[in-house]
């Protein structure tokens, strides 16, 4: 079965998207589109889409897609899920999801509802390097786990309030644009959410969140130190250390390797991954759900797009104090 998608906002990552699904077998580009119709029409011509839009609306109820992935900014993501499950479209989303624990809870609710597939478009967590560090974590081969240290900081934009990075209208910020990659490496490796939540960070001239670091304490006695920035670059390799050793995920925001170390730092296992871009497995999972009629990730679920969202509100009210 060639499963049909459509995308819904065309800026940088749908496009990144488009030219990684035309390389992925038994999907296809249905319909595109943009409240600029040119845009979507000069879009559609790039990438070999059948049908474009100047208007969500229209795109969410053609028949002829089956699934729509949306990459409109984050503000809009709610409102755009809420469409294509009311007219009975798979929903493949940009992260984060949403942004609040309402909106989460509202969205999986309608999803399970309309019997609809939701997922959020977590790529990280659907690479083979990633799967791996998460069997050797959860296998116990580095023991109990005590700490997590993941960070994902760029500085690759001048501040201007109007960029959709800093603009608060389109909840800019460096929590919901990187932070979540670090959340969700934590609670997916860990495979649990955090019991408590500590946060402080710097704010632009306009209030938007610059930089964060997080502190975390889970149940199972882990603990975990984030970061998250716009205006500073960090290392993107991620380690979770155990009592009997320790797993380091390198550039874990698209990891090729991942490596299994003992605490003497004597290296027990290598693993890697050959891609060209890993939203390829994104795309094959979500497919593939779709074709089994399922509407929820394994391996992001609802649950976890809630917990995302309960982290990101209280990160949010420590930082704004």
């Amino acid at each position: 079965m060639k499963v049909k998608f459509g995308i819904m906002g065309l800026g940088g990552i749908a496009h990144r998207f488009a030219r990684v699904l035309k390389t992925v077998e038994n999907v296809e580009l249905a319909a595109v589109a943009s409240t600029d119709e040119s845009r979507a029409r000069k879009f559609a011509d790039e990438y070999g889409a059948g049908t474009c839009f100047g208007d969500y609306v229209s795109l969410a109820a053609d028949p002829a897609v089956d699934v729509v992935y949306i990459a409109q900014t984050h503000d809009r993501h709610y409102e755009l899920i809420k469409l294509c499950i009311e007219n009975k479209k798979g929903v493949l989303c940009e992260k984060p999801m949403v942004l609040t624990k309402a909106q989460a809870e509202e969205v999986t609710t309608l999803a399970k509802n309309n019997n609809v597939l939701l997922m959020e478009a977590m790529w990280t967590r659907c690479l083979p390097t990633f799967q791996k560090a998460k069997e050797w974590v959860m296998g116990g081969r580095i023991g109990k786990v005590k700490l997590v240290q993941a960070s994902f900081c760029f500085n690759s934009f001048p501040y201007d309030p109007k960029h959709r990075l800093f603009d608060k209208d389109r909840a800019g910020g460096s929590l919901y644009d990187a932070g979540v990659y670090p959340i969700e490496f934590a609670t997916g490796i860990l495979g649990e959410y955090p019991t408590d939540v500590k946060a402080v960070g710097t704010l632009c001239e306009n209030g938007v969140d610059d930089c964060v670091a997080m502190s975390m304490k889970f149940g199972s006695g882990a603990l975990a130190s984030l970061s998250c920035g716009i205006s500073a670059q960090t290392s993107t390799d991620a380690y979770v250390y155990g009592d009997s050793g320790y797993v380091v995920a390198y550039h874990f925001l698209g990891s090729r390797k991942v490596e299994c170390y003992d605490k003497n730092k004597e290296l027990l296992e290598t693993f890697e991954a050959d891609f060209t871009d890993g939203f390829c497995y994104e795309i094959e999972h979500f497919a593939e759900l779709f074709r089994n009629g399922k509407i929820e990730s394994e391996l992001i679920t609802h649950r976890d797009n809630i917990a995302t969202t309960k982290i990101f509100e209280c990160v949010m009210e420590q930082i704004h104090k």
